[in-house]
């Protein structure tokens, strides 16, 4: 191809020992749009240019580095302030991932085999509540009765409810204030005048130490600090109780250790980096 219009341009083989990158990794980024050849020569083969070299590594470093074919595809076509959009949220991203990490490492370092007191469990997307503000009187399971009557009101605007949560707020002599809540599924009108004290959060995604704790233990709480501190954990939030309404003997008690969500969803439709051949 010597003085023809494609002489100062490399067959695949040639790039992909420029780039360090095999040449099915190249046929790969071309197959899902990342990285095409500048042209096909008469012949068939592919011919890349010298200035797609580093465009090249960078995909594959970032492949390396677990962002997604979708994302990175996006950042190829973005202009330079919205590229630092995308760097920023990989990085929030790794930042949450390796949190859960250390959660999960704190976990299988602190249980044994048999252990059932303690668990991990995820809330992978954002949930939304209703919480009403009570106070009651001080005692073993002050919210049960409180509970069935909030659980009743939602009953009768058909949101039939299961489950009831509690987040306790404070304690003053022999009174306590906190609140009562339910999980929403879907869009939910309430009544104006029934409930014009009612709260909605959206809680982000969190990973939570849960354990099973019985409703007449009134050293809960203390056993709660002991196992943070046997795992190591830093509660980033309040926590909240969680109770099965048809029978409130016993409750799960729900500490928050990771917050942001940092399992990317699965790409569709990938496949390994493979083939032979220097086309």
């Amino acid at each position: 191809m010597k003085g023809s219009a494609y002489a100062k341009k490399m067959t695949i083989q040639v790039f992909a020992d420029r780039t360090g990158l095999p040449s099915s990794t190249l046929r790969y980024y071309e197959k899902e749009r990342l990285l095409l050849a500048d042209v096909r020569s008469p012949n068939g083969y592919r011919l890349y240019r010298e200035d797609q070299i580093p465009t090249a590594v960078k995909i594959h470093s970032l492949r390396q580095a677990g962002i997604q074919l979708a994302e990175i595809r996006e950042f190829l076509h973005a202009d330079t302030a919205q590229q630092w959009v995308w760097m920023n949220k990989w990085r929030s991203d790794i930042d949450a991932k390796l949190s859960l990490l250390h959660a999960a490492k704190q976990f299988l370092y602190g249980v044994g085999p048999r252990d059932e007191h303690v668990r991990l469990v995820k809330w992978d997307a954002p949930v939304q509540m209703v919480w009403f503000r009570h106070q009651v009187q001080r005692q073993l399971n002050p919210f049960a009765q409180v509970m069935e009557q909030r659980a009743a009101q939602m009953r009768n605007i058909g949101l039939h409810v299961q489950e009831a949560f509690v987040k306790q707020e404070q304690v003053t002599g022999d009174n306590m204030i906190g609140k009562v809540g339910f999980r929403l599924r879907g869009k939910v009108s309430f009544p104006d005048e029934e409930f014009k004290s009612a709260e909605i959060e959206t809680i982000e995604p969190t990973l939570f130490v849960v354990l099973d704790c019985l409703s007449n233990d009134p050293y809960a709480c203390f056993s709660t600090m002991l196992v943070l501190q046997s795992f190591g954990y830093k509660q980033v939030g309040p926590n909240m109780e969680r109770y099965q309404l048809h029978d409130k003997s016993h409750y799960e008690w729900m500490i928050p250790v990771v917050h942001g969500s940092a399992v990317p969803p699965k790409e569709s439709g990938r496949r390994s980096d493979d083939g032979n051949g220097c086309r």
